[in-house]
């Protein structure tokens, strides 16, 4: 069934999938807006990397960065795996549909440019903002995987990276024009997550722990009450978006790993542009980055996270009696978020119901390989 399904792209599985569940006419409308918001976000990238590398050439002008071999007579190139930004691409979306700005049935006269204007730049420094809290992880975690570059060593690279990304971000929140708002949600979701790391230590050791016992040992017995007690079913305790989720496994510890950074980013949009984007929206948001992190980010790094860092994934694959029930839980816990951000979402937010059946199909994808 996973080979059969696996052999159409996720991104038309999503489509059909979310064109099976509704007669509205206007999908095709907002799939062509998908299309020109993908391409402002690229062009947005673009410029931000463009700043990055030429800041990266400058240290290795200076000696503190050296090309890989074949990359002597190169410039300084930095890519970056920027699935991260699918949210800020969204709410630019839903900016553009505020505005009138939409394919078709777009009327001169009646689109607000200078909204679309104001959020297309609020858009740009999120995107900004973003990426320096990957950076910032991807250093303290040792972890340089999602970036390509020509120079090394890529812990300096990554150094000199996230010390860019961060002078925009500063100059955004000392500008007059910029909120407190603005720069207090992004501290508030820098501080969880910090917290949240200072964690990861303890939740390694807890891993250990369960690794080492002998299944149906005392001890083992114990280390899974903690794994359940302690990360799996955590109380709640931070964040005004949320609090009726508890049901949901592993939300308290995964909303403090991943889901503040983005309702803290929707809530900076809302500040920096006066407007309110929908408590729905901003839910389905959380969750569906929430579902993502399990089925396709933790998934893919079972291989490595296996032995060393305590995840949804390897917490299942190690609680379960067998691997077959593990995987089982897993496909079912992301199978409960996805579902619950699609309810979450307006009907008529077809944007994002379609980036939420599309991360269900890639996470389907990847699952059906941790069996194998």
């Amino acid at each position: 069934m996973g080979s059969v399904r696996s052999r159409i792209p996720a991104t038309a599985r999503a489509l059909f999938g979310h064109l099976a569940e509704t007669k509205d006419p206007r999908v095709a409308t907002m799939v062509l807006l998908r299309s020109e918001v993908e391409s402002e976000i690229e062009s947005m990238t673009e410029r931000l990397f463009l700043r990055v590398e030429r800041d990266l050439q400058r240290a290795r002008e200076s000696g503190e960065l050296d090309p890989v071999p074949g990359a002597a007579d190169e410039q300084a190139r930095f890519d970056y795996d920027t699935r991260l930004v699918l949210p800020a691409m969204l709410t630019l979306a839903r900016i553009h549909v505020m505005a009138g700005n939409v394919p078709v049935s777009r009327v001169g006269s009646d689109v607000d440019r200078e909204f679309i204007a104001r959020g297309q730049q609020t858009t740009y420094n999120v995107v900004r903002a973003l990426l320096d809290g990957d950076m910032r992880d991807a250093i303290n975690d040792d972890e340089y995987e999602d970036f390509d570059t020509n120079l090394r060593p890529r812990e300096r690279v990554a150094e000199v990276a996230q010390e860019s990304l961060q002078e925009g971000v500063e100059a955004w929140f000392d500008s007059d024009d910029t909120p407190e708002e603005v720069r207090e949600s992004y501290q508030h979701a820098v501080e969880l997550s910090e917290r949240h790391q200072d964690e990861d230590e303890a939740f390694r050791d807890l891993l250990d722990r369960l690794r080492r016992s002998g299944e149906g040992t005392d001890e083992w017995e114990a280390a899974a009450d903690e794994v359940r007690e302690r990360y799996k079913f955590a109380p709640i305790e931070d964040g005004e978006l949320f609090g009726d989720e508890s049901d949901l496994p592993y939300f308290a510890t995964q909303y403090a790993r991943v889901g503040i950074l983005y309702e803290d980013m929707l809530n900076m949009y809302e500040a920096d542009l006066g407007v309110e984007l929908g408590e729905g929206f901003k839910r389905a948001i959380v969750l569906m980055v929430v579902g993502a992190q399990i089925g396709l980010d933790d998934t893919d790094d079972y291989p490595e996270d296996r032995g060393e860092q305590l995840t949804p994934v390897t917490a299942e694959l190690n609680l379960a009696d067998d691997r077959a029930t593990g995987v089982e839980r897993i496909r079912r816990i992301v199978e409960t978020y996805l579902d619950r951000a699609d309810d979450y979402a307006d009907e008529d937010d077809h944007l994002t119901r379609i980036a939420v059946e599309y991360i269900r199909q890639q996470s389907l994808d990847r699952i059906d390989r941790l069996q194998a």
